[in-house]
Parts: C-alpha cells; structure tokens; sequence
C-alpha cells in the first residue's frame, strides 16, 4: 500500500482508516452514526443484530464485522438500508415483551431510541410473544427474558471481562432463550454479582438492577434528552421529506375535525383536551364533526381530519373504522392503543371465553354471574388489533398519552398544509 493516507468513503464522505479497523470503529471515529445494537467497542464483535448492515462495495455487510479496506464504497444512509433497519426494530419488537409504557429501561433503551431515530410509529407486524421465564431468584438482580432480543452483549462482557461465562443461548427458533449456566439453570446459583460487567450492558430491559425502579424521573433519562445519534455519534441530517396530502391546497376555510375512542381508556381524549386554552384557538379552525366531546355520532362525509385513538376489539369497532375512513381524507393513529394494540391487546394470549369467564363467571363479588348475550352488543374478536390492520392510516401519533403539545403542532402542522414534524422530544411511546 502507498504510504498516503488510508480511506474509504461512506456516502461520499472520505474516512480515514487504521489498517485492522473495521467500518464501524472508524465510522464512529468520524462522528458518523451506523444504527446498531449488538455492537459495543468493549467486546468483539459477532454481527447478530444485523442492524449496521451497509452497502459495502456493492453488497450488504455488517459494518461491525467488515474490515476497512482502501477505496472502499460504503453506503449507510440510504432509502432502502433506512426500510430494512426499520423493519428489523419492528420485528424485534413484537417477538418479546416490549411494551415501553410499563417497562423500567423506557427512555433508557437502546431499542426504543432505535425505533424514535428510525421513525417507527407502528409495530406492522401481528404482536409474536414468546412464553419465556421471569427470573427474579437472584437478591441483587432480575432477568426478564421476554425482553432479550440476543444481542450476546451479557454473554461477551461476562466471558471477556468478567471471566465467569454467566450466560449462553438455548434452544432454537420460537424456543430460543438467554439461558443461564448454573445447575439449577437460575440466576441466583450463578456467581454474578451486581458489581459485574454484564450486570450493566443490557441495551434493553432484560437484565434489570433491583431497588433502583425508575430512580430517574420519566423524562429526564438519557433518550428522553438526546437522540441515539447526538449521544452516540453526530451526523447533519440527511432525512428527506415527504408530500402531505393536504400539502397540495392550504385551508382557507374551518376543517372539519372528527374523534373517536375504541378499546382503550379515554386517555388520549383527555391528553387532547390538556390544550387548554389553545383549543379555543384551535376551535378558531376547526370545526369538530363526530366526537364523544360533543356527542354527534356520525362524520361528516366530508370530514378532513380524524382522530382514533383505542385498538379493535369487536365488530362495533371495525364499523367505526370503515365509517371514518370512508368520511375522513386523513386518518390519525392516536396513542399506543391505536398503534400497536397496547394494553388491551395484552389479553391475546388469553383464550376470550377464558377472558368472559373470568369477569362474569369466576369474579369476586359477583351477583347472579352470566356472560352477557343480548343481540345488540357487538361481537368479540379473538384478540385486540391496531387500527393500521383494519384501515389505511395516513400518520401516527405515538405515547400512552401522546401529550397535549404533539397534539397541538400535528394539527397545527396539517392546517398549515404543511408535513407534520414533531421536535424529538414530543415523540415518545410512554
């Protein structure tokens, strides 16, 4: 090799090199960001997320695992890489139990600020929880293993700086598992220590640290402040922008707004109505259609904007979901129920007659147990649904509520004709 400098370049860009770098560490040592999860610099590197796949010379590698070469060609920030990452997270998504609202490691969590620097607003997939143990034996330490998603970073700081090979991985496919290596298979017959390494590496909340539960407030943890990207590596947004279909003629007269509520708990209606006085600036645009804040029951038929928030769970809910989208140009996913089913859905794995039993037959207190069966109450479906499954749905408003504040600049954002943007902050799913 000449005695120039080594480089190769990602998107364009020249990139100095060690020889026996990989594209990851000098990616990282120019500020340029390569979502990943598996990956840390403490530990070598195995490629199992597959997330810092680029397109390397031509073909998709992991940049983890890819050492640099002079004159390389590396494409990071492209449509197509953005499209798989981003399904990559919704998938890893519905395989466990990851659902940010209740979870201890939210706004701490590398899979969750994934999905903010990604733009996952849906899950897309149907929810595909696998039945895997919680062990809490251990008096220090707790491990949910519904929340691994096997990025093996427990397994290498354990064996690389620990020196106690703590963990492994067992099984395959649906029965795959994070494992533990002790006779009884629990944690507390292990020898970890809280004080160990692997205690701490945990990107997600597999591994959770007792009697620290939410020791920093909502709001105030690590992505809640800063993107993945400004607490990683820096890089000048390149995010292209999208028409909004109400980009093409600016309102020059009130909008006609309609709201509903389906499986959920209202909480995004009184999030919605946190405005406070702005919503008498708001009224100043709009006009509200169909809504349980006014009680009209049916859209106009040219409604403009409509909001659900709520996940589907009977056949009365699906009739609403046709009638809006039929009525309305521009339908709002409101809130996580609507998105990905949040907590109503948690009954999937329930049998319903097993659900009707327990709240009708077996309840405590009870007086003249019957399930209910009069022909005008609309049939239960099987399991609870985000809306995306039943209709087209044109933007999502994410949070368990989303605040008052989302609400304001997406529709302010609409009425202006203009795409929605919401500041980093404001996008939060809790």
């Amino acid at each position: 090799m000449s005695k120039r400098s080594n480089t190769f370049t990602i998107d364009g860009r020249a990139i100095p090199f060690i020889v026996g770098e990989t594209v990851m560490q000098a990616a990282i040592k120019a500020n340029i960001y390569i979502p990943h999860l598996c990956f840390n610099p403490e530990f070598t590197p195995n490629g199992s997320c597959k997330l810092c796949t680029c397109d390397i010379n031509g073909r998709k590698k992991s940049s983890c695992c890819t050492e640099a070469q002079q004159d390389m060609q590396v494409n990071n920030e492209t449509h197509e890489l953005t499209g798989m990452r981003r399904t990559l997270v919704q998938m890893l998504f519905v395989e466990g139990n990851h659902y940010c609202p209740f979870c201890e490691r939210s706004g701490n969590c590398q899979l969750q600020a994934l999905a903010y620097d990604l733009g996952v607003t849906d899950l897309h997939f149907p929810q595909f929880t696998a039945h895997r143990n919680v062990d809490a034996s251990h008096p220090d330490l707790m491990l949910d293993l519904n929340r691994c998603i096997f990025c093996e970073l427990c397994i290498r700081s354990s064996t690389e700086v620990d020196h106690k090979d703590i963990f492994t991985i067992a099984g395959r496919g649906i029965n795959k598992r994070l494992a533990i290596n002790s006779k009884s298979g629990l944690l507390k017959d292990s020898t970890m220590k809280v004080t160990d390494k692997s205690a701490h590496i945990c990107p997600v909340g597999c591994i959770i640290i007792k009697g620290e539960g939410f020791k920093t407030p909502i709001g105030e943890r690590l992505y809640d402040q800063h993107s993945i990207r400004d607490v990683g590596n820096l890089r000048p947004d390149s995010a292209v922008k999208a028409t909004t279909p109400m980009q093409a003629e600016k309102p020059k007269k009130k909008l006609k707004l309609a709201t509903c509520s389906l499986a959920g708990c209202f909480g995004c209606h009184m999030s919605f109505l946190d405005m406070d006085e702005r919503l008498i600036e708001l009224l100043d645009r709009v006009e509200l259609s169909r809504s349980p804040l006014n009680d009209i029951k049916t859209c106009a038929p040219d409604c403009d904007l409509g909001l659900i928030e709520g996940g589907v769970c009977n056949t009365e809910n699906i009739a609403v979901l046709k009638h809006f989208r039929e009525s309305c140009k521009i339908i709002i996913a409101v809130g996580s129920c609507a998105i990905n089913g949040g907590v109503p859905s948690l009954r999937n794995n329930i049998d319903v007659k097993d659900c009707l039993d327990e709240a009708y037959l077996n309840g405590i207190g009870l007086v003249n147990p019957k399930i209910p069966s009069d022909k005008e109450l609309p049939y239960l479906l099987e399991k609870v649904y985000p809306i995306h499954e039943v209709i087209k749905v044109d933007y999502f408003l994410p949070g368990c509520p989303p605040p008052a504040d989302a609400f304001w600049k997406i529709l302010n954002d609409l009425l202006d004709g203009k795409e929605p943007e919401l500041p980093y902050n404001l996008l939060h799913f809790d």
